[in-house]
């Protein structure tokens, strides 16, 4: 089984780069957002996996089960996270996004 490969993001702004300034500059911001969601999402999972979907509350006396805050903004950010690739692959080159499937092998740990 091949190893899934991230998104290299030197080679996508490289690539923007070299495209004409307006959709350039539009996808290197997309970029850089991108870069920003994955970090951010790499460490929303780590604690997911640490504490665990569920979290006690210490409420006084006893304590109570809810959802660990990080799931919800795990959840609301991965959807931002597939927008924006969605994005960067309709600004690209139809040669290169034809070889570029939205992403889905991109390493979120």
């Amino acid at each position: 089984m091949d190893k899934i490969k991230p998104v290299n993001f030197k080679s996508l702004k490289k690539i923007f780069n070299e495209m004409p300034e307006e959709k350039a500059m539009l996808g290197l911001s997309l970029i850089k957002e991108l870069e920003f969601m994955k970090k951010t999402l790499t460490k929303l999972k780590k604690e997911l996996t640490e504490k665990g979907v569920v979290t006690k509350m210490d409420q006084g006396k006893y304590f109570i089960e809810r959802a660990n805050p990080a799931l919800a903004q795990y959840n609301a950010m991965i959807k931002n996270y597939q927008s924006t690739t969605k994005q960067i692959t309709e600004l690209l080159p139809k040669e290169i996004s034809d070889g570029i499937d939205d992403f889905d092998n991109d390493d979120l740990s």
